[in-house]
């Protein structure tokens, strides 16, 4: 087990619980696809000191929400609360995620409620493409799959399976417990020995796993119904996220296409009225990376948009950018970072990240973000454009 704990002067505490244990471990485990999201659900129904609505009524009586989230690489259960309150919601939480009975008429009524959730993200025109992307650029990867899991696959889930992966994967010795709070940190420290035991500083990581093989440029058509514009995705590979080049990647996606004042914007948009938004972006995971160029417009504008797009991205490989925008760039991403870290959930979560993937404090990141230079952002270009490697989706209205 590790403890993780942070001081904030914020009266909202956030103690979080996280498992090294999402998606990408199920095959290799022998589980259906989409367990760890089904565990999720599962987690909230109840222990043998109070059922699922006792522990929500509870919750919520003392002023906290609890939640929790699974992604391909971890599962996290959490509750953020009023730190006059922290103790008992950490006690609760404790007690949730330890032990669980998962009652067997909860869980089969929950897979029926995972399938409509399964259902639901098809109607979502961005979740489309996403799955029909993902899958053709990460190929055999874990990334590639959905961790909510098939239709399949979720109908084959059971109540030993749930309790199966459960008690695999998810023991107090293989816990990240981060704590975010105003307490004294021998306060905090007290407080997680008693609810979760001793922090031994390390966790086990069962399996080993290799970044996805990116193949050569491609294209792919699509077509929806229910869509007046054609949506264009442009995805090259990006770092992973304890790559050192991750600070720089971050600068030259909001140079590049984050906002109304970046480049794709200014000329896409403001000089040949082609979109009414365009945005670059990069999605780091520890075990791959998506750089990505994304907008929407008349089917007529595709193809000069596209155009216009990969010009930028060769101007930015190829050519340094002035120090007045490097400085424009690193002030966006210090307002909208402080922003996001004034939360105590924010704080608890970075420090999560921190000792599950390797990246660096948040001081140091910042510290990265202040000395990148002009000519770090063309070598990160030059890393993330991989033109060579480069998968273009465009999705177009289904003709009826």
């Amino acid at each position: 087990m590790i403890h993780e704990i942070t001081k904030t002067h914020s009266r909202i505490a956030t103690v979080i619980v996280s498992f090294n244990a999402g998606s990408r471990v199920e095959a290799r485990s022998g589980y259906n696809l989409g367990i760890s999201h089904m565990l999720e659900h599962s987690i909230f129904k109840g222990t043998n000191k109070m059922n699922a609505m006792e522990i929500q009524k509870r919750i919520a009586f003392l002023g906290g929400s609890s939640n929790a989230f699974t992604s391909h690489e971890s599962v996290a259960y959490y509750v953020t609360v009023p730190f006059e309150n922290l103790e008992p919601c950490i006690e609760i939480l404790s007690d949730m995620v330890f032990n669980p009975i998962f009652p067997e008429d909860e869980i089969l009524k929950e897979i029926e409620v995972v399938k409509e959730e399964e259902l639901s993200s098809k109607d979502d025109t961005q979740g489309y493409i996403w799955r029909e992307f993902s899958e053709d650029f990460f190929g055999s990867h874990y990334l590639s799959l959905p961790v909510i899991g098939f239709q399949d696959t979720i109908s084959e889930f059971s109540r030993d399976e749930v309790a199966s992966f459960h008690e695999k994967f998810c023991q107090r010795k293989d816990a990240i417990v981060s704590l975010c709070s105003n307490l004294k940190k021998k306060d905090a420290k007290q407080l997680l020995n008693n609810y979760f035991g001793k922090s031994s500083g390390r966790t086990k990581t069962l399996y080993k796993f290799s970044e996805p093989e990116y193949r050569p440029s491609r294209e792919i058509s699509l077509t929806r119904a229910g869509v007046e514009q054609t949506h264009v995705w442009m995805g090259m590979p990006s770092v992973t996220s304890s790559n050192e080049l991750s600070p720089s990647v971050k600068l030259l996606m909001t140079i590049l296409g984050s906002g109304m004042d970046s480049r794709l914007f200014e000329e896409v948009r403001e000089k040949r009225g082609l979109v009414y938004g365009i945005s670059s972006s990069s999605v780091e995971w520890q075990g791959g990376g998506l750089s990505m160029v994304e907008f929407s417009t008349r089917d007529s504008n595709v193809l000069e948009a596209m155009d216009v797009v990969n010009d930028q991205i060769g101007i930015i490989a190829n050519t340094l950018p002035d120090e007045e925008e490097l400085q424009r760039a690193k002030n966006k991403i210090r307002s909208s970072f402080y922003s996001a870290i004034e939360d105590s959930y924010n704080l608890a979560y970075w420090a999560v990240k921190r000792r599950m993937h390797s990246i660096p404090s948040i001081e140091d990141y910042m510290t990265s973000i202040d000395e990148t230079t002009c000519s770090d952002i063309v070598d990160a270009a030059k890393v993330v454009f991989d033109t060579d490697r480069k998968l273009t989706v465009i999705c177009r209205k289904e003709d009826e």
